[in-house]
């Protein structure tokens, strides 16, 4: 049976789509803080939370962007994504034509985002933050987070104009260069030394 294309959406149902999206951003957010995944993964590590100063914020705050930018998407759009712990030795280039020979599918993961099931999508993504919000598990708490911030990470990424991103990175950058100089700052003067 095959799947009956949907039209795409009008723009009042994006602009809805967009106001809709704005609640489960906070309900990302409030789910997801505190988040320090490397803290997680590695847990008493020396160091963890210094690499989760200068990753996570931008991780969840780009997530948040993600989800905002996926409720403005009107066409189905092909998600493409490469598996990194496969083998990529059946790529060829041959007179100047790139090949691949059958074993290299599964060298990627292939999908289809359809806009039309963007409410059983944030359907579900609302369900599970709220357990992960309320069920009082912290361990599922942070699989459910990071499992929602992979998945918008995912489609988001692939739907962002190359632009944005490189204007995203060049604040990036200016971000690490502040919290750099604050880490110098608290290693050098001790933290006591803040006004609160």
């Amino acid at each position: 049976m095959t799947r009956q294309p949907r039209p795409p959406p009008t723009a009042s149902q994006l602009t809805r789509r967009q106001f809709l999206c704005m609640p489960i951003i906070i309900l990302l957010y409030t789910a997801a803080v505190p988040f320090t995944p490397v803290a997680w993964l590695v847990n008493g590590v020396e160091g963890a939370y210094l690499v989760d100063r200068f990753v996570a914020g931008i991780v969840l705050l780009c997530g948040c962007y993600f989800q905002w930018k996926i409720s403005g998407i009107a066409y189905p759009t092909f998600i493409t994504i490469s598996n990194p712990l496969a083998q990529d030795s059946s790529n060829y280039i041959r007179n100047g034509r790139v090949g691949a020979t059958p074993t290299a599918a599964t060298t990627m993961y292939e999908f289809i985002y359809h806009p039309g099931d963007y409410l059983l999508y944030t359907g579900g993504e609302v369900l599970v933050l709220l357990f992960a919000e309320f069920a009082g598990f912290e361990l599922l708490r942070r699989v459910i987070v990071c499992g929602v911030l992979g998945g918008l990470w995912v489609v988001g990424w692939s739907i962002t104009p190359r632009s944005t991103k490189e204007w995203a990175w060049s604040h990036i950058k200016a971000l690490w260069f502040w919290i750099v100089l604050d880490v110098l700052r608290d290693s050098m003067f001790g933290g006591g030394r803040r006004r609160r």
